[in-house]
């Protein structure tokens, strides 16, 4: 579906299943970009020097949750689903990474390095109330939610 197949990772569908989130790698760095379901309408939604990985949509298809490194560290990020508003929801020196939204849309779980280990976390859609879910010695990643 895209001119770029090798660097083309972590597709995900919009709720209605009529576009596609996804992260590619043009013009040295990884960015996030939507399509329509048959490849048409690519459209770049992020656009900086810092990499940016796994789009995740809400449940009602207006926002999009992802991953950025513009700001030196893993951080969790959102934007609206033509990337406007990009917003960063959490702020620490230890990586955040990849969002799920809770199937309400009220909620963003994630996993965090900033204990010393990989745990999972969960905050509010707007970054509030960051709240440590696991507590285990072996590493804790990629959550989600069940519907």
């Amino acid at each position: 579906l895209t001119d770029n197949p090798a660097e083309d990772k972590y597709p995900a569908w919009s709720p209605d299943g009529m576009r596609i989130a996804f992260t590619s790698y043009q013009d040295d760095d990884y960015e996030i970009y939507v399509m329509n379901a048959d490849g048409s309408g690519q459209t770049r939604l992020t656009d900086n020097l810092a990499d940016e990985y796994y789009p995740d949509w809400s449940p009602d298809g207006t926002r999009i949750a992802f991953q950025s490194e513009r700001d030196g560290n893993d951080e969790i990020y959102v934007m609206n689903d033509d990337g406007s508003d990009q917003t960063r929801l959490t702020d620490n020196p230890a990586p955040d990474i990849r969002g799920a939204w809770s199937p309400d849309g009220k909620r963003i779980a994630f996993y965090s390095y900033r204990d010393g280990n990989w745990e999972i976390y969960v905050m509010n859609a707007d970054g509030s109330a960051q709240t440590r879910l696991t507590t285990d010695p072996a590493d804790d990643v990629a959550p989600a939610w069940s519907p």
